[in-house]
């Protein structure tokens, strides 16, 4: 494998970083700009427009921002001081409440508490939100509980009636008559009470949202992808669609609790319903981020404050990344006017160094017992406090010029993409956005033309793949949002230029093109290594083509990218690239190795059935495959297997086959278990149909086949193991070849047991005998067996090898070894090792053999020896012919004729055609499953082919 450095933090994510080329080690940072060092040691400076995720407002290592942290750390400014007290944070306190107060007139004070991160700050306003509920409903039980002593005492002094209606109770609760029987009906509120005092919290969040991945505040992240999974470990939360100010009212409707009070009214004791504090809270974020950089409407933020103040449901306005001024607004929410009873912020607070964020609380929510059960070690320390002061003094300078600079930069920026979304209204769909928070929106192409665009857009990682072209060959960083996989985010800090800009403009334009006229060159090229882009972007937009009628039955082939031909053929913008370019491009997608299925290829039966065969490649090597196979690596490509065979499964294909080798990475299929599909390998039919072919060229050139030595190269594997043993029922002598390598030498002994056990079977069978059979019948051993009358199912296979190792200095029968230079004494030679070179030169060949070819994973890796010894019959082993039948892909017909189809693929058809079921990948190669799909794929037109 190639080497690399072992990875221990976030080596997954790093790794499909690589996949892009945006694993870059960037070693400096200013302004918009990021410096990574190339090969040669030089700096190469990069456009950064992610911007730290929105943490950047004031670029990287802002120089005041700086020298403040340093002359912080110089002067030994206390860093952990908790439990004393913080007059900086006070400061930032102060200007931020300043900063409500122009921003939202009227707004009362709040109330800062200070934590380390975004999400840090969502769960401490979740903790206080429900702190805040849980305050409220022991206010609200002991109200009740001094409403029903007063009652009681009421009734019994004879101040007040009993009540005459109980209807509001659930049951037959009878109206009191006496001071007795009211103290049962106090009784049975009290219970109806604890029963609806149980109720848990439920929290509301918008589609889309995006607060965070820790415990509590992924839970407010809308994309399964990050909440689904820890559901069970946090609050309910409820989602809404945004700008829905009905829908939301309709659900927090939904989950109105009511309890009962008794009051004293008029003279008489009435019961009272009162509304439980069920509803905890409503996150929302002025303009979705991470969810495709939507914004909410002025409209919907004050009929939502209507609503909120109706249910006593406070409103968490999340303003960790569209806070700080990046809108042109220090809070976004004053573009619409929303007044929260909580603000957070995060990112930019801490001037791009400092690690913090603040939650504030206006103080008539305020609890300040809250201070007492949450805490954090980091939070609210001398350095980030000083640090984020010193922010705000920045972005406040100059009455604010920095906000009035993010909003005229990111008008800059937005009439720019949108005359590009105008010039390409066919590629770019829509451009959303306020001040620096922009998302640029490209068309779906999961019906690319291209097999890479399209691939990748099915994914969801198409702006990865764009953002990778951007990075590498325009020297631009971008992001993608969370919950809209075709949008590209840009959030650069208030410092980007007009040339900048320009710069961007450059990229996207040559996106623009590359998405018009499909062209993966220039998207791939860059991964490749270095140079220039061979050609210009060309157009490799598809003709309009007839669909014809679907077949009756579909069935899927899974198939690596052996060869760069195929990847040429499956992508034909490729075709500029040279081999070694296009093995590196493979190498580098070693965690996304899917590509979309090649159009279906129809076969029809002589029985009157029609399948469709669709090719579903993996952008992997035949080297990289043996690879898998030596180091026994499997976990990814097994992975990536059952993900392909659930896509084909998806696609309505109930039969799918493992071709080149990828059976030998799972088990034979054994490691996939997917319900409904049939598996299979091929294996059976390559191994029926090489002994035909092989039988056919023996008699033409022996006139028999009985009396040949036959040599096995790799009798260890499943393919080796089932040819070796079957014909050893018709030759006297077998030479089993192995590859020395760790566990060969038991993968050969297996090998011979079975040649034994199996001969043993046929000879307790009776009948004809042939080959090691007949000559095993007549050892002492065998002969013996027969006159005591064993059974042939009885394990014989290691009792015939003792004996034989005890007769022999050397077996006659079957030679197992390791060196290839006892194939000289075979005159036929079957190969069905891994290797994807020669293993056998034409030293190790005696005069005039038959060699019949099922090397690497049936593509013929022995061909060579054809045109080295014109003495040696070459035989392509596992090929049969079919009439009439469409033209697979090359990287599954390779060097084959018109109408040849490699065994493992005939199989495939012949079980789709049959309506076969079962699978026939797992476990040994057995001769009755050989006989049994050779004799099925003739009935459906397949014919073994012997030259």
């Amino acid at each position: 494998m190639v080497n690399a450095p072992t990875r221990y933090a976030e080596a997954l994510l790093t790794g499909m970083l690589g996949t892009f080329g945006l694993d870059a080690e960037y070693v400096r940072a200013e302004k918009n700009s990021l410096f990574y060092r190339d090969d040669t040691g030089a700096e190469v400076q990069v456009l950064d427009l992610l911007g730290g995720w929105g943490s950047l407002m004031l670029g990287h290592n802002h120089p005041q921002i700086v020298a403040h942290a340093k002359e912080l750390l110089d002067n030994g400014t206390p860093v952990h001081s908790q439990h004393s007290a913080h007059p900086v944070a006070d400061q930032v306190g102060a200007v931020l409440n300043g900063i409500l107060a122009r921003e939202l007139p009227g707004a009362e004070p709040y109330s800062v508490i200070f934590a380390n991160s975004g999400a840090e700050a969502v769960e401490a306003a979740v903790k206080h939100c429900e702190f805040d509920r849980a305050l409220r409903i022991k206010a609200l039980v002991e109200e009740i509980e001094w409403h029903a002593s007063a009652a009681l005492a009421a009734v019994a002094g004879g101040t007040a009636q009993l009540p005459d209606d109980t209807s509001l109770l659930p049951g037959d609760v009878p109206v009191p008559t006496n001071a007795e029987e009211f103290g049962a009906l106090l009784g049975a509120v009290a219970a109806h009470n604890m029963a609806r005092a149980g109720t848990g919290p439920v929290f509301f969040a918008l589609e889309r949202a995006f607060h965070g991945k820790l415990v509590g505040s992924t839970q407010f992240t809308y994309n399964p992808l990050f909440r689904a999974a820890f559901a069970s470990l946090g609050p309910a939360v409820r989602f809404v669609p945004p700008n829905d100010a009905e829908a939301f009212e309709k659900a927090a409707s939904e989950q109105r609790v009511t309890v009962l009070d008794v009051q004293v009214v008029d003279g008489r004791v009435t019961l009272v319903e009162r509304d439980f504090p069920v509803v905890a809270g409503l996150i929302v974020e002025p303009i979705q981020g991470e969810g495709g950089i939507y914004g909410l409407t002025a409209d919907y933020a004050a009929r939502l404050r209507e609503i909120c103040d109706e249910f006593a449901c406070p409103i968490v306005v999340d303003e960790i990344q569209t806070g700080m001024g990046r809108t042109g607004k220090f809070f976004a929410s004053a573009h619409i006017g929303l007044v929260g009873d909580y603000f957070l912020l995060g990112k930019s607070l801490g001037g791009g160094i400092g690690k913090t964020s603040a939650m504030l609380v206006r103080q008539s929510r305020y609890r300040p017992e809250f201070e007492l059960v949450h805490s954090s070690t980091f939070a609210k320390d001398g350095f980030t406090t000083s640090l984020a002061l010193r922010t705000l003094e920045l972005l406040e300078a100059e009455d604010g010029a920095a906000y009035d600079r993010a909003a005229e930069r990111g008008e800059r920026i937005l009439g720019m993409l949108r005359e590009l979304a105008e010039e390409y209204s066919d590629v770019v769909v829509d451009v959303r956005g306020r001040g620096l928070l922009i998302g640029l929106e490209f068309a779906d192409q999961s019906h690319s033309s291209s097999p890479l665009i399209r691939e990748r857009a099915l994914a969801g990682l198409l702006v990865f793949q764009l953002g990778s072209y951007l990075h590498l060959a325009h020297r631009i960083r971008t992001g993608p949002t969370a919950s809209v996989p075709n949008m590209l985010r840009i959030e650069p800090s208030i410092h980007i230029s007009d040339e900048e800009i320009e710069q961007l403009r450059t990229g996207l334009v040559q996106v623009c093109e590359i998405l018009r006229n499909q062209d993966a060159l220039p998207l791939v090229h860059p991964l490749t290594g270095t140079g220039e882009l061979p050609r210009e972007i060309r157009d490799f937009r598809p003709g309009a083509a007839a669909e014809a009628a679907p077949a009756e039955r579909k069935a899927a082939l899974v198939s690596p990218v052996l060869t760069p031909d195929t990847l040429r053929e499956l992508e034909p913008s490729l075709a500029d690239l040279d081999d070694d370019r296009l093995i590196a491009y493979v190498r580098r997608s070693e965690l996304l190795k899917d590509l979309p299925a090649f159009a279906p290829v129809r076969f029809d039966s002589p029985q009157g059935t029609s399948v469709d065969l669709s090719v579903y490649p993996l952008l992997v090597t035949g080297q990289q495959l043996r690879e898998y196979q030596v180091t026994g690596n499997t976990f990814l490509i097994g992975a990536d297997l059952d993900r392909r065979v659930r896509a084909a499964k998806a696609d309505g294909c109930e039969t799918v086959g493992l071709g080149f080798g990828l059976g030998a990475v799972c088990g034979h299929g054994s490691a996939l278990r997917v319900p409904g599909v049939q598996l299979t390998t091929g294996g059976a039919l390559a191994v029926g149909s090489a002994l035909v072919a092989a039988h056919t060229v023996g008699v033409e050139k022996y006139g028999e086949v009985y009396g040949l030595t036959v040599a096995v190269v790799g009798a260890g594997g499943r393919i080796g193991s089932a040819l070796a043993a079957m014909i050893s029922a018709e030759v006297p002598r077998v030479i089993l070849v192995g590859s020395g390598r760790e566990g060969s030498a038991d993968r050969l002994r297996a090998t011979e047991l079975r040649i034994y056990q199996e001969a043993w079977e046929q000879i307790a069978a009776g009948g004809d005998l042939l080959g090691i059979p007949k000559l095993l019948a007549a050892e002492p051993l065998v002969a013996g067996w027969l006159a005591e009358g064993r059974s042939g199912d009885e394990p014989s296979g290691e009792a015939i090898a003792a004996h034989l190792a005890e007769a022999y200095d050397e077996n006659p029968f079957v030679t197992v070894t390791d060196d290839l230079s006892a194939v000289q004494n075979a005159q036929a030679v079957f190969t069905a090792h891994s290797s994807p070179v020669p293993v056998l030169g034409e030293k190790y060949l005696a005069e005039g053999a038959i060699i019949c070819d099922l090397s690497f994973f049936g593509s013929g890796a022995e061909s060579a020896v054809a045109s080295s010894r014109s003495d040696v019959h070459y035989v392509r082993g596992g090929v049969l012919s079919v009439v009439n039948q469409g033209i697979l892909p090359r990287g599954v017909s390779a060097s084959l004729g018109a109408g040849e189809l490699l065994a493992g693929v005939a199989e495939v058809v012949t079980l789709a055609l049959s309506g076969s079921s079962g699978s026939t990948g797992d476990g040994p190669i057995t001769g009755e499953q050989v006989h049994a799909i050779v004799e099925l794929a003739a009935q459906h037109g397949f014919e073994t082919i012997s030259t």
